[in-house]
């Protein structure tokens, strides 16, 4: 099930990696937002655009994918875990409105599909059985084998805050939506939080309802079941631990994170807490904070702050305990191993948090929780990597797998290899090239000339436009690793070298976000005067641009450019360099006037337009 098992420990197998492993790193077709699912050797993970992929857990080589039909991006951002049971891979997808999928774990080969409706929860399964959310709302258990409907409980209808509801809706027309909530199956026993916000325990046999308790649970977190007890935290960062016969309170305590969708988690004797800190009741956007309590007892044993908040449930076993932070604009995350018994700091390594598209922030922030077996930890990152490292030591590669399938099954949206894309286009100028000298020379010395000057401005061109795709690759590399001037460098050669490309709306939107990408690596590395008048710079390009060529993509060229310079106004005030509000309250205006013009905020880029206008409100009318 998910995490493995009802505690949700994440930890599995033997301590040590098995005999010849060396950590590897592998390009995954879209962000990883879920966590990986590891059994028989295989490692399978999900995108968030519902692509999976399976490779093997040891050596990291591709062994098959799966895309969903049709081969769009879905209105909706997959974040349900696969789980792997009796062979079979099990998953919700976002194809023809929702589907609960299992697939052989071989050969990738789709066993049966039952609709349920969008789920935003990791189904659960053991005992030859699936447990899974359905529209109603209900939970159904499916037979692992063909896919029949065992049994089926309604649960109770959706409280009125919102504020609290997943309503991820793929369809148009008021269509049902769906609690968040991963079923925990422990012995005969399922364990989830419904719509309602109730905790509900019911038999795994034929689903009646054993108790449930109404304590104002959020429907977007799941509980953590170890025998006799089911912990689960609600939006207040209050820790309950129930009986799991009849439903009793054993303890609670007050742990000071907002948990949020985080799941607690129960190994050797303690449950551990994360999330994000809490300071005078408001949350804060930069700390975070883990906290581990005797499970039978409740009685504090500690806690250790983060550098960043942590929106994924850690890892836990074999005297370990594995932690992944977000990251966000203001700080970076990291991966560390901490010791269960003190909470000490065993190892720590830096990740990127990055999705490599700094127009586009909506994958940004590590939201995979990490998985280990066998001695080995895997986790998803938003720039399209799995990364796979020894627990014990940290150690990591940066051997990366390409796979000539995967890439040319990449999803829509997403970009290419830019070093391959420049060089093609080259190789076919340089034919043509050699076609006209050699016509040229059959003609006459006079042709020949005539043909070499008239050959070699497509050849320019087109050593133009390869090196411009090349340099950009290496910009969003540099950015990735935070070498932020050599990134700058990189975009404003970028930028040259565009500009010897061929004329056309296409190039000309490719110098635009270029531009932006300068603005940004230069912003970031603290040049507060020159990111200003690059700002100014890329906001007139765009409106150029969007005057010259009027559309949609223009237009969101624009808007994205006044909220490019708001957000960079408002991290220039935090930090303290100026006072920059009413400067970034006026761009984030604009911006969300620009991003109303194209209709964003019901599109594809609904996240970023939803973006800017928080900014906007949390500028305008402050705290």
């Amino acid at each position: 099930m998910y995490r493995g098992d009802a505690a949700r420990t994440g930890v599995a197998g033997a301590s040590r990696p098995p005999e010849g492993f060396l950590p590897w790193g592998a390009l995954c077709p879209g962000p990883v937002l879920a966590a990986p699912a590891v059994a028989s050797g295989m490692v399978v993970v999900v995108d968030a655009f519902g692509l999976l992929t399976a490779r093997n857990a040891i050596s990291g080589v591709l062994h098959w994918r799966y895309a969903p039909e049709p081969r769009t991006p879905p209105r909706t951002v997959v974040t349900a875990a696969p789980v792997i049971h009796q062979g079979a891979v099990h998953f919700v997808s976002p194809e023809g409105g929702g589907r609960l999928l299992s697939l052989d774990l071989e050969s990738g080969d789709v066993r049966w599909s039952r609709y349920t409706g969008v789920a935003t929860a990791a189904p659960a399964a053991a005992g030859g059985l699936v447990f899974a959310c359905a529209e109603g709302p209900r939970v159904c258990a499916l037979s692992v084998e063909d896919g029949s409907e065992v049994w089926a409980t309604e649960l109770g209808g959706y409280r009125s805050d919102e504020r609290d509801l997943i309503v991820e809706v793929l369809r148009s027309g008021g269509q049902p939506v769906f609690f968040g909530s991963s079923p925990a199956v422990c012995r005969d026993g399922v364990y989830l939080v419904g719509p309602d916000g109730a905790l509900y325990a019911l038999a795994a046999t034929d689903g009646s309802v054993r108790w449930k308790r109404e304590l104002n649970f959020s429907v977007r977190t799941s509980c953590a079941v170890d025998q006799d007890r089911v912990y689960a935290t609600d939006p207040t960062g209050v820790l309950h631990v129930l009986d799991a016969h009849d439903g009793r309170t054993l303890w609670t305590r007050d742990t000071g994170v907002e948990a949020g969708d985080v799941v607690p988690v129960v190994s050797e004797g303690q449950v551990y807490v994360a999330g994000r800190a809490v300071s005078a009741g408001t949350p804060q956007l930069t700390s975070g904070a883990i906290l581990a309590y005797d499970a039978a007892t409740g009685a504090h044993k500690w806690s250790r702050p983060t550098g960043s908040w942590v929106a994924t449930p850690p890892a836990a076993g074999e005297g370990r305990v594995y932690l992944a932070t977000r990251g966000s604009v203001l700080d970076a995350a990291e991966l560390c191993a901490l010791g269960a018994a003190d909470g000490r700091v065993l190892w720590r390594r830096p990740v990127d948090h990055r999705s490599g598209h700094p127009t586009d922030v909506r994958w940004d922030g590590v939201r995979a929780a990490p998985t280990v077996h066998d001695g080995v930890l895997y986790l998803g990152l938003p720039d399209r990597t799995l990364r796979a490292l020894d627990a014990a030591t940290g150690i990591v590669s940066f051997r990366f797998l390409r796979r000539r399938a995967l890439r040319r099954a990449r999803p829509v949206g997403m970009r290419r290899n830019r070093f391959a894309a420049g060089i093609r286009p080259a190789l076919r100028v340089l034919l043509l090239v050699a076609l006209c000298v050699a016509v040229g020379g059959a003609l006459g010395a006079t042709s020949w000339w005539l043909a070499v000057s008239a050959g070699a401005v497509p050849l320019l061109m087109a050593a133009a436009q390869g090196a411009s795709r090349g340099l950009f690759t290496l910009g969003v590399r540099a950015q990735q690793r935070g070498a932020y001037r050599s990134a700058a460098l990189a975009f404003a050669l970028t930028h040259a070298a565009q500009l010897l490309t061929p004329p056309g709306l296409r190039s000309a939107t490719h110098r635009v976000r270029t531009l932006g990408n300068l603005t940004v690596s230069v912003g970031q590395s603290g040049a507060f005067g020159l990111w200003k008048s690059l700002a100014a710079a890329h906001r007139y390009a765009a409106s150029a641009l969007a005057r010259r060529s009027p559309g949609q993509e223009t237009g969101l060229l624009r808007a994205q450019s006044y909220a490019m310079t708001a957000q960079g106004f408002t991290v220039f005030h935090e930090s303290g360099r100026i006072d920059g509000t009413r400067e970034a309250a006026s761009y984030a205006a604009r911006a969300v006037d620009l991003y109303r013009t194209v209709d964003a905020f019901s599109g594809r880029h609904r996240g970023e337009a939803e973006q800017a206008n928080r900014l906007y409100l949390a500028l305008a009318v402050p705290d």
